[in-house]
Order: structure tokens, then sequence, then C-alpha cells
């Protein structure tokens, strides 16, 4: 099969669909990947052809919002609306300059050919934009979710009271907020098409009914977490280590220097100020009496001392089944890597469905607290990483866990179910 893989968003979002994009092509099937030039080169490392998406001015908008506009002031929101539909935009361009018009192939300059695709493969940030190209072009389109819109509300999402029902609200809440951001490209795509709205209208929407595919374990949603028809929760697929890939040679003597060490890393979305966070982090340390590995993510954090080693990037299966703990963002990969290696967490989520897997990790006794990254204090960090350390419940928890994680296999009931249908 010839297959187009669209994926964007942040680092954690972007790495398992590399994962992905390499166990597919390892399977005999022919990949090619639409991302931005800034996700680019990870899969360039597997050989994975790829179109680039041009999203870097509209990437560096979002990142400066992260960084400088902290109030949600009417101005903010209407500079992020703004941004998130330019980016939409890029995306469904070229997304149909890669699969044509109806067999015609538009776009130059790419090192992918952009025609003769079986099959678009969407994240769910593209989803909405590749559902419908798919629908006007006569591809199939599959949506690979590491996440769901609903996730978003994790108040209503991950409540096992409210379950199945409060899922299902965030959902149609968070699809009706995100609506304004898709419209205008989705217009764009239907007049590119020539989809009347009249038809489109009584498709209702094109994703319902198609086939969804969900990159984690099930065993961490609500009891009957409801997803919808044609969906279906599948296993993680993980990311792929760098070909040629070896451990700093400062972070293997570390490791060998003393205890296993507490990782401390928040991913690719920033918390707030480094230099504050790298003293909690410090201060913790001392308090707890633990050596720490603390890497330094897209913040830039930076601790100096003589139990603790900051470092870059470095591939979370290696690393985390050599720590004894984790404090960390909650993103699902982390997370799920962190469950995998069977190592006890403190979750300290800051944003987007982060809270809702730091809210399943404490339901089901994974750990102790889930810790607000905005209202971060040393003293209620180093409590709950006290508690994490001491009560083998957790440690015994996560290692069950891990069992379940391990049995399965997310990139090859991907591959299957592309096969089957």
């Amino acid at each position: 099969m010839r297959m187009l893989l669209v994926t964007w968003g942040s680092t954690g979002d972007v790495a398992p669909y590399v994962g992905l994009g390499v166990r597919l092509r390892a399977a005999g099937q022919e990949v090619v990947v639409a991302t931005s030039e800034r996700h680019a080169p990870r899969f360039h490392l597997h050989d994975l052809p790829v179109r680039v998406l041009p999203l870097a001015r509209q990437e560096e908008s979002a990142l400066a919002a992260d960084r400088f506009d902290r109030w949600q002031s009417p101005s903010r929101i209407r500079r992020r609306t703004r941004n998130a539909q330019d980016i939409a935009q890029v995306i469904a361009r070229g997304v149909l300059d890669a699969v044509g018009r109806g067999g015609e192939v538009v776009g130059q300059g790419s090192d992918a050919v952009g025609q003769g695709f079986d099959v678009v493969l969407a994240h769910p940030l593209a989803h909405p934009l590749c559902s419908v190209i798919a629908e006007g072009t006569g591809l199939r389109c599959v949506g690979l979710y590491t996440a769901t819109p609903g996730m978003l509300l994790p108040r209503l999402s991950a409540s096992p009271v409210l379950s199945p029902h409060g899922h299902r609200l965030a959902e149609t809440l968070a699809r009706a907020a995100m609506s304004p951001l898709y419209a205008p490209a989705l217009a764009w795509i239907r007049r590119e098409l020539g989809i009347r709205r009249r038809e489109a209208g009584t498709r209702g929407d094109v994703q319902r009914g198609q086939r969804v595919l969900h990159g984690y374990t099930s065993a961490l949603l609500p009891k009957d977490f409801p997803l919808a028809d044609g969906h279906t929760c599948v296993g993680y697929w993980w990311p792929a280590r760098d070909p040629g890939w070896r451990p700093d040679e400062r972070l293997v003597d570390f490791l060998a220097s003393g205890p296993a060490p507490v990782y401390f890393g928040f991913g690719s979305v920033s918390p707030g100020d480094a230099e504050r966070l790298s003293a909690t982090i410090q201060d913790v340390v001392r308090r707890v009496g633990v050596r720490a590995v603390v890497q330094a993510g897209w913040q830039g954090l930076d601790v100096s001392d003589d139990d603790v080693l900051t470092i870059g990037e470095c591939p979370h299966d290696w690393l985390f089944p050599r720590m004894t703990a984790l404090v960390h963002h909650a993103g699902p990969g982390t997370a799920g890597a962190g469950l995998k290696a069977g190592v006890p967490a403190v979750p300290v989520p800051l944003s987007l469905d982060q809270p809702f897997w730091a809210r399943r990790m404490t339901a089901l006794g994974l750990s102790p607290a889930s810790l607000s990254a905005r209202r971060l204090t040393a003293r209620e960090l180093s409590d709950a990483l006290h508690t994490t350390l001491r009560d083998e419940q957790y440690r015994l928890r996560c290692t069950e866990i891990s069992k379940i994680i391990g049995r399965e296999d997310g990139a090859a009931a991907v591959l299957s179910s592309l096969l089957e249908s």
C-alpha cells in the first residue's frame, strides 16, 4: 500500500508517528510523510520521504505566544485563532497538493511523488481536513489518534463519576470550540474540489463513522469510556531511536556512580520560567535526598549540582528503566513510556490533554497526586515524590500495567487494520 502520513504538533505529538512510519515501511508498505520543516529531519533520519508543510512562521508565532502571552485577553485569543486558521490552511494546501485533485498531481519541490496514494493516515490535528480531502478525491482516510478532542476537558472526560456521559459532552464541546479554527480551510477545500455546501451538509460530519485508531492503552481509560463508532484503541506506537544513537558518556558514568536517580522532564511545552523551575527541581532533590537526571527540554532547564545531571534528548525507552521514579508533564507518550518501564511517576501537567492522563494516573493508583505545573512548589512536589518513592503500592501497580502495555503492539494493530479494510 502507498500511504500518506500527515502529522504535526509538538515534538511529543510527532515522535510516535516517526516510529509508526518506520514500522509500516519495515512491513513492506510505502510511506510518505507530510509534516513541517521543524519535524522533517526526524523522518529523514530514517529515510522516510517528506512533503514539507511550510509552517515555520506559524510555529514561531505559537511558541512566542507560549512564552509571552500568559493572559487570556481578547487580543491573545484573536492572535491564536488566526494563527491556528493559518496552520489549518497550510496543512490543507499541502495535503491536497500531495494527493492531487482526482488523480492530477499538484505542487512541486518535494522529494516525494504526489500521486497514487491508497490511504491518508491523519494525526488528530489534521484529521478534520484530511477526511474532507479524502472524501473529495475518492481516497480512504484513517485517523491515528494519540488523544481525542474531549481529553482537552479533563474535568468532564476523565471523571469516573460522569463516565460515559462526561466524555461525550467533552467531545461535543471541544469539537464545537475547535470548529472555527478549521472553517476557513474547510471552505477552501470545498471550493477547490467542487463540493457543494448542500452535499457537505447532507453528509454531516464527514469524520463520523470513519476508521480511527487510538495509539494508547485502554487500561488507562475510565470504565465504559465511550469511543465513537469506528474508533478502536489499539495500544501505543512508540518513537524510533535515531540510527547510530549512543548514550552520552557523562550520562552512562553518572548512572553507574550511585543509586538510580529520579527523572525530571517537561517535554516541549513550557510550564513557565526555566530558572524558577530549575531552582524548584534543585530544591526538591535536596529535600528528598535523591540523585536526579533533568532533561533540558524546549524551555532549557539547567540544574547544576553534584547529584544532578542535566541532559538533552535521550530515548525514553532507554532512560526510564534506569530511573527509580519520574516527574513529568504527563503527555501521552511520556506517560506511556514510564508505565511501560513500570516506573512510578508524579505527573505535573500544564495544558492540552496532559491533565487528562495525569488524572487517570492518580485515579488508577499509579501516582499519589497530580500537581499543576503553573502552581508548582518545591514543598508539594517533594511530598508527592517522597510518597512515590516510599510507598511500594505505586511501583507494584505500575508493574502490573506495564505487563498489559507490553502485550500490546499498536503499530502492528494499525498495519493489520489497514490491510483488512
